[in-house]
């Protein structure tokens, strides 16, 4: 079946959207919209799932915006609030039903950079064999103006930092993004094919369902490459703080949930990496192993040391071996260790 916009490599925007009342939320989405009528590529469409909003007005109000804006524009409506994750699913199955074949995720708040679809057209007719690309991400706040690195708290600046690690391109490359990197795209970098999104759908947990997926992906053996050049605003206000951090109960129960969720993606990810002969046992456990001492660096120096602690703990009794060889001195002092069971 065509494409919706004429063409058939056209790109698909999934957008999960939740309106709880707060004003900033429509506006932000219609800035969100604004930057996709800005592109310089016009091979472009939107399908946004309203995640069973609550507030007044919000079908209405999607309507409108459908009406009015310059491409095509499909809302869809999930039958109960369940997180980005479910939402984002809803539009991925209803872009495929549509005949696309190539997927671009960007988050109510967030702005598409102008060349997006142009640059991710071009590199996919390039790379026949590619599954998934990312882009970089530039912090913004409510205003739309850049943040100075300096002031972004400690999780948002090892992200920004490591952006500046030498891209991941090629197979198997879900090793290097586990133990290495904290995130290599948030979803509004996240660009790909429809085959994949389908085979590897977004889980159902709440939060942290991006990292999980990310993984998920990578472990499936997906091929991956880096879009320069086209870098999404990533918003992130100043007042207020982060949303996912109040919405779990604030910065500890988020943390918690982040280890759990991502840890679960993880662990699916090696197990079909072993699956498919491309890792084994003891390697997964190993990989497993220098992620849980990675997140817990992570999750301490975003406020949650005990966390962090136990987190090493863990690390510790999954696979001494490598952590002796990856922890700190300080980190293997620290970290008690756990008898052997008899």
């Amino acid at each position: 079946m065509p494409s919706p916009t004429g063409h058939p490599e056209s790109v698909a925007f999934v957008i999960p959207y939740f309106d709880d009342g707060p004003a900033w939320r429509r506006a932000c989405l219609r800035l969100t919209l604004a930057s996709l009528e800005r592109q310089t590529d016009p091979h472009w469409c939107v399908y946004l799932t309203d995640d069973a909003s609550p507030a007044p007005g919000t079908t209405d109000f999607l309507s409108g915006l459908a009406a009015s804006v310059s491409g095509s524009m499909t809302v869809l409506k999930a039958p109960r609030n369940a997180g980005a994750g479910q939402a984002r699913n809803l539009a991925i199955e209803a872009a495929h039903r549509d005949g696309h074949s190539l997927l671009a995720y960007l988050d109510a708040d967030d702005l598409a950079h102008p060349h997006r679809v142009a640059a991710v057209r071009a590199l996919f007719a390039a790379e026949p064999e590619l599954d998934f690309a990312y882009n970089d991400i530039e912090f913004i706040d409510e205003h739309g103006t850049p943040w100075e690195t300096d002031r972004l708290l400690p999780g948002l600046r090892l992200l920004d930092e490591q952006q500046r690690l030498p891209k991941l391109r090629g197979r198997e490359r879900w090793i290097e993004q586990a133990v290495e990197r904290d995130n290599i795209a948030i979803p509004s970098a996240m660009n790909l094919r429809t085959t994949l999104a389908r085979a590897v759908p977004f889980t159902a947990a709440p939060f942290c369902e991006d990292v999980a997926t990310l993984f998920r992906y990578l472990g499936s053996g997906a091929a991956i490459d880096h879009v320069p050049g086209i870098p999404t605003g990533y918003r992130v206000p100043r007042e207020g703080g982060s949303a996912s951090r109040r919405q779990s109960g604030g910065v500890d129960a988020f943390n918690r949930m982040r280890c759990a969720n991502e840890r679960a993606g993880l662990e699916e990810a090696i197990a079909t990496a072993v699956s498919r002969g491309a890792a084994d046992e003891r390697t997964g456990r190993a990989v497993l192993c220098r992620y849980l001492i990675r997140i817990g660096r992570t999750v301490t120096g975003d406020g949650s040391p005990e966390l962090g602690r136990s987190q090493l703990v863990q690390a510790r009794a999954l696979d001494p071996e490598t952590f002796a060889e990856h922890a700190t001195a300080a980190e293997r002092t620290d970290t008690p260790a756990v008898p052997a069971p008899r």
